[in-house]
């Protein structure tokens, strides 16, 4: 009876031990990661909805998210997400054609989107699986596989009528949807996100778009990189989470794509020549650019042509903190390109606050693809089964 006793109050005190080193974990992570933990438990323990519903026909995928608890002030890049691995095209033996996509974020209870609560939506595909489905293993590994993102103040993309991205039975695809909260500071209510693709059958002879990411970067003091030496370079950025958000620049040396925003109105500027890795001339048909608030204007310069090639005018709300309308670009006549130009991104900010803001800018650019275009054909694919 007493080691029962005993072995039931050893239990119970390393229960409580447990707990307690569990909450002084928790209780010293960052926002982001407590958001996926809380996020995980909730699914995991089946206390809110936990799984994505996916419902297809011949001109679209649409997803629903599991639900999200909005429980605090979520910047941007902190809140609850869900993910999800997708077969675009389970179905068929032939290929289709994404046109265009949306995503949505629905409050509960609410029947209209609300811009408020979408911070990003990344949609990524599994690069040797898409380039091996399209018999061209040469492309694998050679850009970031991102399709694009839709985030704060732009919630939709559509490309030019005739144009469109090529999706091969069998491509996988990563589906990333985050929640954002900058004004609600007793927030406790869940959302879901909506996300549809746009589709049509690979038979129709669209042109072939390739997209491309382009990320303004700046540097930072790398001996303290998250109190740095202004002293020694004003320009230098204070980053954040150089885990996720650095990358390395043309000469080698990293640098960071996500910065701590600061008061006033600032100008950044990048070049992106090597971002752009033309091989030949070609034309922009599509751009959509992924900002934070107090984004003013995002702008693709040609610094060959010494000209804008198109400038984003952000409308960021005047009430609360949020961009509120970031337009984007689509045009079947398109933006010429030139192999033999250098090109850079200008950013624009304008924060009236001393208060944490954060920034990042990256414009998706969807450059018609020749190479592809002629190897479509020369294979047939828009036209029989493989």
């Amino acid at each position: 009876m007493f080691k029962k006793l005993f072995k039931l109050k050893t239990l119970g005190l390393l229960f409580f031990v447990g707990m307690a080193v569990g909450f002084i974990w928790y209780y010293n992570l960052s926002n982001r990661h407590k958001a996926i933990v809380k996020t995980k438990l909730l699914h995991g323990l089946r206390i809110i909805d936990h799984s994505w519903e996916i419902s297809r026909n011949e001109e679209a995928l649409k997803l629903e998210s599991p639900d999200l608890l909005v429980d605090n002030i979520y910047q941007s890049m902190d809140g609850p997400q869900a993910i999800l691995n997708i077969n675009v095209n389970p179905d068929s033996l032939k290929m289709k054609w994404i046109t265009g996509f949306k995503a949505e974020v629905f409050r509960e209870g609410a029947n209209e989107h609300n811009n408020d609560f979408l911070c990003h939506t990344n949609i990524d595909f599994f690069d040797p699986i898409h380039y091996k489905n399209l018999n061209m293993p040469k492309r694998i590994n050679k850009q970031y596989p991102r399709l694009g993102t839709l985030s704060n103040g732009i919630n939709e993309l559509n490309f030019p009528k005739g144009f469109g991205f090529p999706v091969a039975s069998g491509d996988k695809f990563i589906v990333a949807s985050r929640t954002l909260n900058h004004n609600i500071e007793d927030a406790f209510f869940k959302v879901k996100h909506f996300i549809e693709f746009k589709l049509e059958d690979g038979n129709k002879p669209l042109k072939p778009l390739v997209p491309k990411a382009l990320v303004l970067l700046q540097d930072y003091d790398r001996d303290n990189p998250y109190d740095p030496n202004k002293k020694k370079d004003p320009n230098l950025c204070t980053p954040i989470d150089l885990k996720n958000h650095s990358y390395v620049g043309e000469d080698g040396v990293w640098l960071s794509a996500h910065w701590v925003l600061p008061e006033g109105t600032h100008q950044y500027e990048f070049d992106v020549t090597y971002q752009f890795n033309l091989k030949e001339d070609t034309t922009i048909h599509a751009m959509a650019a992924h900002l934070h608030p107090h984004a003013k204007t995002f702008t693709l310069f040609d610094v060959t042509a010494g000209e804008p090639i198109y400038t984003f005018n952000c409308e960021n709300y005047k009430e609360k903190i949020g961009l509120k309308h970031v337009p984007v670009y689509s045009s079947t006549e398109g933006i010429p390109l030139k192999m033999d130009h250098q090109y850079k991104l200008v950013l624009v900010t304008d924060n009236p606050s001393d208060g944490f803001r954060d920034m990042m800018a990256v414009l998706f650019v969807y450059i018609y693809d020749r190479e592809m275009d002629e190897h479509l054909q020369e294979r047939k694919y828009l036209s029989a089964t493989y």
